[in-house]
């Protein structure tokens, strides 16, 4: 667990460092670039939160599947694909969006807020951790809520990072 942990971490880190040599689709950066709706700060970041909600839902209902299969270590698998098209994405809107500086973080808060969200509500839950019946060991509920909360907070970083800081810019205003 702690070789995944500390691979993860790598692998973020790594592509923050090379987020300019990161391929994105030009396709996708053309067509969001030349939508007028897109240069909008709130507009595009209520966008990005809405994708954000549908990659975590996806990512959700995907991790079911490992239960019907008898594949090892698909879960693993899945998360980390999940990882690398949300960075893609997050690295596509950061290239796609133009305008000032100030506008820009207001963008990337917009959009990365789903993960702040979650996180506090991964928080409420992780300290609001009570025995379902007498005796119980919560131990286990209360690290699941923390690893939650850990992830959660990661994928706002990252993603606040990637869409404030690491696209291209106009004035900075």
């Amino acid at each position: 667990m702690l070789i995944f942990f500390l691979a993860g971490t790598v692998l973020v880190l790594a592509m923050i460092i090379f987020s300019r040599t990161l391929w994105v689709p030009s396709g996708m950066i053309e067509r969001l670039s030349k939508k007028k709706w897109f240069q909008n700060h709130w507009l595009s970041g209520g966008y990005l939160f809405g994708i954000n909600a549908l990659y975590f839902g996806t990512t959700i209902c995907l991790l079911f599947l490992p239960i019907f299969t008898n594949i090892p270590y698909l879960h693993l698998v899945l998360m980390f694909l999940a990882t690398i098209v949300s960075v893609f994405t997050w690295s596509a809107f950061s290239t796609a969006w133009t305008g000032s500086f100030k506008n820009r973080l207001k963008m990337a808060l917009t959009g990365s807020s789903f993960y702040l969200i979650l996180a506090l509500i991964m928080v409420i839950q992780w300290v609001s951790v009570k025995p379902l019946y007498p005796n119980e060991d919560t131990f286990m509920r209360a690290l699941g809520w923390m690893l939650g909360f850990f992830v959660s907070a990661v994928a706002f970083s990252v993603c606040f990072i990637f869409t404030a800081f690491l696209g291209k810019r106009s004035a900075r205003v």
